[in-house]
């Protein structure tokens, strides 16, 4: 007879705790019923409430872990972006595994855990996928996820505010005005209101490089430096994130139920002649058990760490994992969990001149006032306008073309043991790293140092690597949802990524020799990491294993063709989709918010269809 480890054991008893409290609900409670159930109140969630109760006889409920403080001002001002994160009232304060190529370090994930999601916490920056980032996922197989089929996507969730005559006067505006025009969406965005020396610095170094871009990157082919937008409303100066755009407009509808501190334990799961179909969902409230029933279907819209530990803890997964844990099997798919992926950021700071064109910080109390009392001063913007779509290849002498094809070469052998998502996804990354009309990295300039170093006048260039061939994790450590889900990255455990990476921090090495920009930045000035130089490939390496960070960017462990069809069914279960960044086959370059928008407006027209809801559309 086999003998019960104590982790097993310990599973089996609260899996058996739960059925009685289950049982003893069944018994004394009514069970609530909606046409569909949604999982997750953050960006995805918050649109797909909005567009499906756009049909008014149909029953939509939200379930969100957390509350709405969109009232709060450290959310709703622009200049405060980021002042939340590590507060248990508004983030989930996600840890990941240490990563050994990385120096055994941890990253801090902080995911919102509020109505809005991460669009009420992030950085505010809007930045769009290239055609090709999005094209490669049809091309796995996923039919109707090409970039002509997305890209009208990208104005539906938004609405363009043109900028100012001083701006447009000023810098390149890249957006058309056609483009401008057709934006007409709930969430509004915005270019700064004023352009600073600094912005035209950043603009002008690039120009001298040849590569400012002169495409609007809703085209899908943007390349070089430019000025992106941010969720801002420009009347008001506020964050627009899906709460506020999407959520809130539309709380009055009759049809519309919306329950905050909602913690789902699992789905509910029955079998039917064609096998499992979900029927409802558990969850706790202020320790409180209930179950809602759902007449057509469930969508996970609980993000790229939660929507997989909800499907291993309702037995859909690796059966490997559920058997460690004691869950039963419902459907079995190793996919579930795994390619996660990430944008991880390496950075190089330098003093600047003491009349460098960086302004100086204004006392935070002082900020505030202006702030509130008439919508002014330095809080009523963030610094995330200044980006760039950055290729490697223009960079790239001739040996050092010839060391990263060597490298490519060897690493990237196919010995006919790859599957053919890898195979794919192998040449997709390539082509863009050989490629100068592909960004490699997102670059951009922020003033805030990165290692904490007080004293000095500095600016901060950041390199985003876009497309990591690494590819890490998420999976459950316990049968309590509670319990956070194992995060392993796995950054840079391909080699290649470390290599590419490298020679970008090279890139920003270029940038900050280049005039303009290089006449700002003092001569013998300090730089940081201090001690870190970036004189070699090697040193560069270094600074990346030591000091990148993670540029909050999680996608892709339920993705598109491996754990969701092409309609975002779950495979092998029936009423059962996800709607959020965990879709996502192979992560696109920069802030992918725009891309979950988007992705989530063309899965509310998939849904209504599917279902045959009367939409305004």
């Amino acid at each position: 007879m086999r003998s019960e480890s104590p982790g097993r054991t310990f599973a089996l008893q609260t899996r058996i705790n739960i059925k009685y409290q289950e049982s003893i609900f069944e018994m004394a409670h009514e069970t609530f019923e909606y046409d569909v159930i949604i999982i997750g109140g953050g960006t995805a969630g918050c649109v797909l409430a909005n567009r499906l109760s756009e049909d008014p006889n149909v029953s939509v409920l939200v379930l969100e872990a957390g509350e709405d403080r969109s009232d709060d001002d450290r959310v709703y001002t622009p200049g405060l972006a980021g002042s939340v994160l590590d507060d248990p009232k508004f983030d989930w304060q996600y840890v990941s595994e240490p990563s050994p190529s990385m120096s055994n370090r941890r990253m801090k994930h902080p995911r919102g855990r509020v109505i809005g999601g991460s669009s009420a916490i992030n950085s505010l920056a809007i930045i769009y996928p290239s055609a090709a980032d999005i094209d490669v996922w049809a091309e796995l197989g996923n039919d109707g996820w090409d970039w002509k089929t997305l890209a009208p996507y990208f104005l539906k969730f938004q609405t363009i505010e043109p900028p100012n005559d001083e701006v447009k006067k000023q810098v390149n505006i890249i957006h058309s005005d056609e483009t401008i025009r057709k934006s007409n969406g709930p969430v509004r965005t915005s270019f700064p209101s004023q352009v600073t020396k600094l912005h035209k610095i950043w603009l002008d170094t690039f120009r001298s490089l040849d590569l400012e871009n002169v495409s609007d990157p809703l085209t899908g082919h943007a390349i070089g430096g430019h000025t992106s937008t941010c969720h801002i409303t420009g009347d008001r100066c506020e964050r627009s994130h899906a709460g506020v755009a999407y959520l809130d407009p539309v709380l009055e509808r009759k049809n519309l139920t919306t329950i905050r501190n909602a913690m789902v334990h699992r789905l509910e799961i029955g079998k039917d002649s064609s096998g499992p179909i979900v029927r409802g969902v558990w969850y706790s409230q202020h320790g409180i058990l209930h179950k809602v029933a759902a007449k057509r279907e469930v969508i996970l819209a609980a993000g790229t760490f939660n929507t997989p530990q909800i499907l291993e803890l309702s037995g859909i997964g690796d059966p490997i994992i559920l058997e460690q844990h004691g869950i039963d099997v419902v459907y079995a798919n190793p996919a579930v969990g795994d390619n996660l992926q990430d944008h991880i950021r390496a950075w190089v700071s330098f003093e600047v001149n003491d009349d460098a064109p960086v302004p100086r910080p204004m006392p935070i109390d002082k900020a505030r006032r202006m702030y509130e009392g008439n919508r002014s001063g330095p809080l009523t913007q963030n610094g995330a306008f200044m980006f760039s779509y950055t290729p490697l290849a223009p960079f790239l002498d001739p040996e050092g073309h010839d060391k990263l094809k060597s490298m490519l070469d060897r690493h990237l052998e196919d010995d006919g043991s790859c599957s053919p998502f890898l195979r794919k996804r192998n040449g997709f990354i390539r082509k863009a790293i050989e490629s100068a009309d592909e960004a490699t990295a997102v670059s951009f300039l922020s003033r805030r140092t990165q290692d904490g170093s007080k004293g000095g006048n500095f600016i901060t260039l950041n390199s985003m690597l876009s497309h990591p061939f690494s590819a890490g994790s998420v999976h459950i450590t316990s049968t309590d949802p509670q319990i956070r889900p194992k995060i392993d990255f796995n950054y840079y455990s391909n080699p290649i990524d470390l290599e590419v990476h490298a020679r970008h921090v090279k890139v920003l090495e270029k940038l900050a020799e280049t005039e303009p920009l290089a006449s700002i930045i003092k001569p013998r000035g300090r730089r940081l990491p201090e001690g870190y130089p970036t004189d070699t490939i090697n040193n560069a390496k270094e600074v990346a294993r030591d000091f990148a960070m993670t540029n909050y960017h999680p996608c892709g462990t339920c993705a598109l063709g491996a754990v969701v069809d092409s309609r975002l069914n779950v495979k092998g279960v029936q009423n059962l989709r996800v709607v959020d960044a965990s879709v996502i086959p192979i992560i696109p370059r920069g802030n992918i918010l725009a891309t979950v928008y988007a992705v989530t407006e063309r899965a509310a027209d998939i849904i209504s269809e599917d279902l045959g809801l009367h939409r305004n559309t």
